[in-house]
């Protein structure tokens, strides 16, 4: 019994030498602590920037939109095919990367407000469906204007929330509802010109 607590005690002696030496040498700390802390902060930070682009490409595209949207219902602009408003679109734009190419537009006519139906342009595999219609109405029509892009995200890690899409990027939206002005195209230009 005696030697196992000689041995004990001597295991316990060299145990805490050892402790004390590694106590004693903190060379290397830093190295360590940014070990365990350094990749969720850098996860953190690109997914702030991931979220913050996100949000910067949805409200240029909603701003854009809205702003065609305005020349369309005010008879600003000679808006007449589907390619003559992205190419409004895309001019408007501060920011958006391939606007021309990535950039559906859809513009329906509705009976009344009430009757406005926003469906979700992905169909069941994620993909974004190509059967929009572009039909500006006359006078007075109640018209809705939905555009949509892709915006290719850096980080696809699919429990990020971001991606939307079948291919792990964002599908962004713009969205504008209104009444068409009451003008024809012959009375919407000023008088005395």
């Amino acid at each position: 019994m005696k030697q196992i607590a000689n041995f004990l005690s001597n295991k316990f002696l060299q145990f805490s030498k050892l402790s004390k030496f590694f106590k004693k040498n903190e060379d290397g700390a830093v190295a360590v602590e940014f070990g365990f802390i350094g990749l969720p902060f850098f996860l953190l930070i690109f997914g702030i920037l991931e979220v913050a682009m996100v949000f910067y490409a949805e409200i240029n595209l909603n701003h854009a939109t809205n702003e065609t949207a305005r020349k369309v219902r005010t008879l600003q602009a000679e808006i007449k095919t589907s390619g003559d408003f992205v190419q409004d679109v895309c001019n408007t734009i501060v920011f958006f990367p391939n606007c021309m190419s990535k950039l559906k537009v859809e513009v329906r006519v509705h009976d009344d407000f009430e009757a406005i139906d926003k469906t979700n342009p992905l169909n069941d595999d994620g993909d974004l469906s190509d059967n929009f219609i572009f039909n500006l109405g006359g006078p007075g029509s109640v018209i809705t204007v939905r555009t949509f892009a892709e915006w290719d995200l850096f980080a696809k890690l699919p429990d990020f929330g971001l991606s939307n899409m079948s291919n792990g990027n964002r599908l962004v939206e713009g969205f504008a509802a209104f009444r068409n002005e009451p003008l024809g195209i012959a009375s919407a230009t000023p008088s005395g010109t």
